[in-house]
């Protein structure tokens, strides 16, 4: 992977977190009442996670066991899974969920309960620089600040919500282009090691 697509998934990543944070704060979705623009906003963020993905793959920041290996691997099936859930609803974003779209739905709090884990993989695994290391993991709490904050008012809840969001996932791109060419390096060192 060149140091040009190392920066384009990881302006992807921060592009996604950023739209997203920002439909929560500006069109977000109510109960019973899915904002079209939020599930456009989503699913941007879905892709920018497969970016990520992408990149933690070809880096191997989760490290180079078998194990660390499939949860990658196993992860990044849980977002498209997650994705395909989101595509029928950018089209009719109040259309019933039924048949299949019960199972895709599970997928979306599954895959991001598994972004804490492996967040907690690519920090243990030390293959990122630091701080960068940290950033999968801090963006992946995105589950904790929801329940910490689901008392609050909707209008407190979704600026918090958006606010993580932007800020989290937007610095873990950041950070990805500011490093891209190390983390080029360790592709290259993976290949040669072969």
């Amino acid at each position: 992977m060149s140091k040009e697509t190392v920066n384009s998934l990881g302006a992807l990543v921060s592009l996604g977190g950023v739209l997203w944070g920002l439909s929560w704060i500006m069109t977000p979705s109510q109960q019973g009442d899915n904002s079209q623009v939020e599930l456009w906003a989503s699913a941007v963020f879905q892709l920018g996670l497969l970016a990520l993905l992408a990149v933690m793959w070809t880096s191997r920041a989760t490290g180079t066991s078998r194990t660390a290996r499939g949860l990658l691997a196993a992860e990044v099936v849980a977002v498209i899974l997650a994705l395909a859930w989101t595509v029928p609803y950018l089209f009719d974003a109040n259309r019933p969920t039924t048949g299949v779209l019960v199972v895709l739905d599970a997928f979306w709090p599954l895959s991001m309960a598994g972004l804490i884990v492996i967040g907690v993989l690519v920090a243990r695994a030390a293959r990122w620089p630091t701080p960068l290391r940290y950033f999968p993991l801090v963006a992946a709490l995105l589950i904790p600040v929801d329940i910490a904050v689901s008392g609050a008012p909707d209008e407190v809840r979704n600026a918090v919500m958006g606010v993580y969001l932007a800020v989290s996932y937007g610095l873990l791109g950041v950070g990805i282009v500011v490093n891209s060419e190390q983390l080029q390096s360790q592709e290259n060192a993976q290949v040669g090691a072969r």
